[in-house]
């Protein structure tokens, strides 16, 4: 009886239906999980987006990753503080501090905005020539492209 009914049209449309739910449900697993491909830890880079707007800054605002601690250039002032990334894609950053220059109008918002949405980071994707930041909703909050290294003194 089984035979019959899976050489039958209903039976074998009941098993492709059944194949592409199960593909289906595989491919939506995989949608939902970040893919960090790549460690921070000793990585450079230049923001390129913000508010899913493209920067064009004098000079590129930009964070670096070094063991647990990230610095960088937010618009005004260099910032410090600690991070976690972990290899599952879960992001998080402690307190931020940064210099006290003064900065007043678009570049003052611009670093708000910079400082704001990395704190607010929980997620990252990254390759070898990208990293995204993203929020717990997995959208966006900021994008980088990989910076060219410097040499320390």
């Amino acid at each position: 009886m089984v035979k019959n009914f899976l050489t039958s049209l209903v039976g074998q449309l009941l098993l492709v239906l059944l194949g592409l739910a199960v593909i289906s449900a595989c491919s939506l697993e995989a949608n939902t999980k970040p893919h960090a491909t790549l460690n921070l830890n000793g990585t450079q880079w230049h923001l390129k987006t913000l508010k899913g707007a493209t920067l064009k800054t004098e000079r590129p605002l930009s964070i670096s990753f070094d063991s647990n601690r990230m610095s960088g250039y937010s618009g005004c002032n260099s910032f410090f503080g600690s991070y976690t990334a972990s290899s599952d894609g879960v992001f998080g950053t402690g307190a931020i501090g940064a210099t006290k220059m003064a900065c007043i109008g678009e570049r003052d918002q611009l670093e708000r905005d910079y400082l704001d949405r990395l704190a607010q980071a929980s997620t990252y994707t990254a390759s070898r020539d990208q990293l995204q930041l993203l929020d717990a909703q997995r959208k966006v909050l900021l994008s980088f492209v990989s910076a060219p290294a410097t040499k320390r003194l």
